[in-house]
């Protein structure tokens, strides 16, 4: 089969683009490429001032592919109409009135934490209450994710060049890139979150991880999330890529093997994709009803699986708190939150995308208990926009940010093949198959000190953004470079500040910091190790870009230290927090919840999506057993 618009040859001279030029075209996809992990320009080969041709064009894909696991997702959910999403009109009418309580539980995000919170507290809620999921993004089809650069810059929801860089222009748009001045962020919006563009990778930190300072006394011990890591891999159907099974796996093997003799320094990480059939039934459906088709190892998990491969939330946790009785609205925006004596009221504004414009609609309900689950900085952002005198947080709110120690490196002119271009569901795989973005972990955790402990993930980059990159690393068919993905302890000390009319991350000294020049020369040795040469790429800015955002809300003892308790429930604010004579515990806030990657108090050290995981299947074990809310859960006998 041959490739859609394969016939623009890079090779073929053009013209030398400026520097505005290669900017306007590939500053949008490089950010999209380094979903996997995050992007640190360091020291090494610079491509700045070289003569770069300008990017081919690819037409997206369509084929039988897409339509079948388009086709997959909507008869699985049949009887919801084929979409997880509750038309918009019954939010409508249930907020006709203004002075009904009209939901008991309102979960406000339908990532990890959401969905997770969402599914289990449906699980138990008695009969006669109603549960909600808000999210603000739109349902995303699988066989529908962008698969070409002028889709994927299409369905980018801010500006991405001039003097409104930053500024929501597509607020409906898959691909979230919040602008600062250290750090840029890179997230998913759209019903199931981060999940429909990460790279799946599931971890479990170093457990020197929970023993620092900032954690609850609670958690320091990883043994007492262990029960909750369990639950949630149960969930998502964790899978192990097969030793060997692409060549970039079996190369960075080999990498571990000459950099150290011990085993366990490598690993074949698991991913939440269907490799095959084992958690399949003969009618090709999962343990949560939903029709899957087994991996078709075409590298384009990071902006979004058009197979039906991937264990996203939308086949997991979401379809589960559906089949409970949730409600989903999406497209829903939350401005703010304001206390009403013993509820809250959410006010709201629908993003209504027919008739080819953007109108906005504003809504309010009411909800008896609240789980903001937006998160970092999504979380913080509403919770800085609802504070006032009588409703307020901690100080800390907006404090111990961190981006999870997220570093980007390229090895560049290995002589063996690699093959790290992806296909997608339109590629020939003549050169064999490409694999999931993340299959292989080499862990540094031999080295003193916590700061010094990172680990380093191998990835494919997809299909949309391979031609611009191929160029960028003078690599055409993307066959003689690797990529270098390190996770470590970056210290967290970035802020969330209200800053140029809008909210921002603020970490001054960051770019020149400690962890990001031990990564750069961690970078240069293993480039070495590979054959190749370590390469930088400062088309993109001088920035870090991370894609795992945690803090801001953070969880601790104290609530002059952090934002929530170790059971997500936040902290009553006045006079700087105090102890509830009742209890004889800090006060909270009755109802109000936060369950994302905002509560991390610390980077992880490791792909942080699973740690979210247990901490919200805890948080929402302890709220349904809440003896406060005994009218709205059926706890069982025992």
């Amino acid at each position: 089969m041959t490739r859609p618009d394969s016939t623009d040859d890079p090779s073929t001279p053009s013209p030398t683009p400026t520097r505005r030029d290669i900017l306007r075209t590939g500053l949008a996809a490089g950010a999209l490429a380094a979903a996997a992990t995050a992007g640190t320009p360091a020291s090494g080969q610079d491509d700045a001032g070289c003569s770069l041709p300008i990017v081919p064009k690819r037409k997206p894909c369509s084929n039988v592919v897409n339509a079948q696991a388009a086709d997959d997702y909507c008869q699985s959910l049949q009887a919801f109409g084929g979409r997880l999403s509750t038309p918009v009109r019954q939010l409508f009418a249930t907020a006709a009135d203004p002075d009904e309580m009209h939901f008991s539980v309102v979960v406000i995000g339908s990532g990890y934490g959401g969905a997770i919170c969402a599914a289990r507290l449906s699980q138990k809620l008695r009969p006669g209450h109603r549960i909600a999921v808000l999210e603000r993004g739109k349902e995303w089809v699988p066989g529908c994710f962008p698969d070409s650069l002028p889709k994927a810059l299409g369905d980018t929801r801010q500006q991405m060049m001039g003097p409104t860089k930053g500024q929501v222009i597509n607020p409906l748009g898959l691909y979230n890139i919040s602008f600062n001045e250290e750090v840029n962020i890179l997230s998913g919006s759209g019903l199931g979150g981060t999940s429909l563009i990460n790279a799946n990778v599931a971890l479990r930190p170093h457990p020197e991880t929970f023993q620092q300072e900032r954690w609850p006394l609670a958690l320091r011990d990883l043994e007492s999330l262990t029960p909750f890591y369990d639950m949630a891999a149960r969930q998502l159907s964790l899978s192990r890529t097969p030793p060997d099974q692409v060549l970039k796996l079996a190369r960075r093997r080999r990498t571990a093997e000459a950099i150290s003799s011990n085993p366990d320094n490598f690993d074949s990480s698991p991913v939440a994709v269907m490799y095959d059939h084992r958690y399949l039934d003969d009618q090709m459906r999962n343990p949560q009803r939903m029709i899957q088709r087994p991996c078709t190892l075409c590298g384009d998990c990071i902006t979004g699986c058009n197979v039906g491969a991937k264990n996203t939330l939308a086949y997991n946790y979401l379809p589960v708190a559906r089949w409970n009785g949730t409600e989903m609205y999406t497209q829903i925006q939350v401005d703010r939150i304001a206390r009403r004596g013993g509820y809250y009221r959410l006010y709201l504004t629908y993003i209504d995308d027919q008739h080819g414009r953007i109108t906005r609609h504003p809504v309010e309900i009411n909800a008896r208990v609240v789980v903001l689950a937006c998160g970092s900085p999504g979380s913080t952002e509403v919770l800085l926009e609802s504070q006032n005198d009588q409703f307020c947080f901690s100080p800390s709110l907006g404090c111990n940010w961190t981006g999870n120690g997220n570093a980007l490196g390229f090895v560049i002119d290995m002589g063996e093949s690699t093959n790290i271009g992806g296909e997608g569901t339109c590629g020939t795989c003549c050169d064999g198959p490409v694999g999931t973005t993340v299959q292989a972990t080499l862990n540094f955790y031999d080295r003193p000190g916590l700061e010094n402990k990172f680990i380093l993930q191998d990835a494919a980059i997809p299909r949309g953004v391979s031609p611009l990159f191929s160029i960028l690393l003078r690599d055409q068919p993307l066959d003689h470079s690797m990529v270098m993905l390190a996770i470590g302890h970056d210290g967290g000390h970035g802020r969330i500040e209200w800053k140029d009319g809008r909210y921002q991350i603020v970490w001054p000294g960051l770019t020149e910091s400690r962890y990001r020049k031990m990564i750069q020369g961690e970078f240069e040795q293993l480039a070495w190790v590979e054959g190749g040469r370590y390469k930088r790429l400062k088309g993109f800015g001088n920035q870090l870009v991370t894609v795992h955002p945690l803090g801001g809300c953070n969880m601790a003892d104290d609530p002059r230290c952090g934002v929530v308790n170790h059971l997500g429930q936040v902290f009553d604010g006045r006079c700087g927090g105090y102890i509830d004579s009742a209890t004889g515990e800090a006060a909270v806030h009755p109802g109000l919840y936060i369950a994302d990657g905002s509560v991390i108090p610390t980077a992880l050290g490791a792909n942080p999506y699973l740690t979210i995981c247990a901490l919200s299947e805890r948080i929402a074990l302890h709220m349904s057993r809440n003896p406060a809310y005994a009218d709205l859960f059926e706890v069982p006998a025992g």
